[in-house]
């Protein structure tokens, strides 16, 4: 299954906007087109993703370098197996692109899920903080309702 991201690609070191770029991503293959050109198309041998700050990725691609920004980061890191970086600092940690076969791919994916220890367990929300969010739920919907009853 491909997964298609826009965003931007820069040069390493670049600060600038960037070239509006898309990136296409699937088990075998990573695509890179700006507009109407396809700037290649490299096999999981022949390519790296890893994070970098900011909601930046590097890519190595065919042994060149270059950065991506995807207009949603967090959306890349998640449908991509690819995480974002630790925030204050270049993430030492990356999750690569290259994977040998279908099995290895699926486990870079799920890599960050954490098992559940029990079926009560929260996944480390606190109860003040699941409490607040049912009552800022409650009153938005009785928010809702009543503007809707105005209307």
């Amino acid at each position: 299954m491909t997964k298609t991201f826009s965003g931007d690609v820069l040069l390493p070191g670049d600060d600038g906007g960037g070239l509006a770029a898309t990136l296409a991503l699937d088990p075998m293959t990573v695509t890179l087109t700006a507009g109407d050109n396809q700037l290649g198309t490299w096999d999981r041998s022949d390519y790296l993703i890893a994070p970098e700050q900011n909601g930046t990725y590097s890519l190595t691609l065919g042994g060149e370098s270059l950065l991506f920004r995807p207009d949603s980061p967090a959306e890349f890191a998640s449908t991509s197996a690819i995480p974002l970086a630790a925030s204050g600092s270049r993430s030492k940690q990356s999750t690569s692109s290259i994977v040998e076969d279908d099995d290895a791919f699926v486990a870079a994916a799920v890599a960050g899920v954490r098992p559940m220890k029990s079926l009560n367990d929260n996944g480390g929300m606190s109860k003040t903080f699941v409490a607040l969010m049912v009552l800022a739920t409650i009153v938005l919907s009785v928010g809702v309702v009543l503007a809707a009853s105005m209307a």
